[in-house]
């Protein structure tokens, strides 16, 4: 069936890497901003880091923006090479290319770490349309709807004909002010994360096919 898509967040729905900054979060966020100001800041899950960066300035943080990507941006490499892909992740897109549906990509992180993330994963052309919403600044971030619309648009497809997989609550309140059909994928999820607000929910791709085959 033509003129279908389904797009992905990438972080806690195609990679584990939510999970996998744990580990790293405290020693790392404390090193970069300080423990005062990490602890104003807060909880940082579904945040741009640029929405972070923004937090932290409020906060006295002093560090230019430039620095401030390069320092992320090699601690990602870490990340990345040690998250773990989602479970049957291939069969999923395999299913999408099957079924003829266009699929996007709409990440809060920066390009280089979907660069990262995709390509440790083997799928990058498996994607229409890849939006990275800290390089594409005119876009306004999650939880506004303006990246998943700007996928909709670049993929020729209605919001009623998309489905977005989604972890974050953030997330989630993007996917459904596009109008799209949200599904909150919830295998990856921090202890004590609770997910609202979807259309449906899943803890597997097996989950997600199913439901997707329901709603056709």
């Amino acid at each position: 069936m033509a003129n279908r898509a389904f797009i992905f967040d990438m972080d806690g729905v195609l990679i584990d890497s939510e999970r996998a900054w744990v580990p790293h979060q405290h020693a790392f966020s404390t090193g970069l901003f300080g423990e005062e100001i990490y602890k104003k800041i807060g909880s940082t899950v579904g945040l741009s880091i640029d929405t972070i960066y923004q937090n932290a300035v409020k906060h006295g943080f002093a560090m230019d923006i430039d620095t401030y990507y390069e320092v992320y941006d090699k601690q990602a490499e870490i990340i990345y090479g040690t998250a773990q892909p989602t479970q049957n992740i291939e069969e999923l897109i395999n299913y999408l290319e099957k079924e003829q549906f266009k699929v996007g990509l709409v990440s809060s992180s920066r390009g280089v770490w979907i660069d990262l993330a995709l390509t440790k994963l083997g799928i990058k052309d498996s994607f229409d349309f890849i939006l990275s919403l800290n390089d594409e600044k005119s876009i306004l971030p999650k939880p506004y709807p303006d990246g998943y619309l700007a996928a909709m648009k670049a993929l020729g497809v209605s919001p009623e004909r998309t489905t977005i997989l989604e972890d974050s609550n953030f997330g989630i309140a993007s996917a459904k002010a596009s109008g799209a059909y949200t599904i909150a994928y919830t295998e990856h999820l921090l202890p004590d994360y609770i997910q609202q607000g979807a259309d449906a929910y899943a803890a597997s791709v097996g989950e997600i096919i199913a439901l997707i085959n329901t709603r056709s």
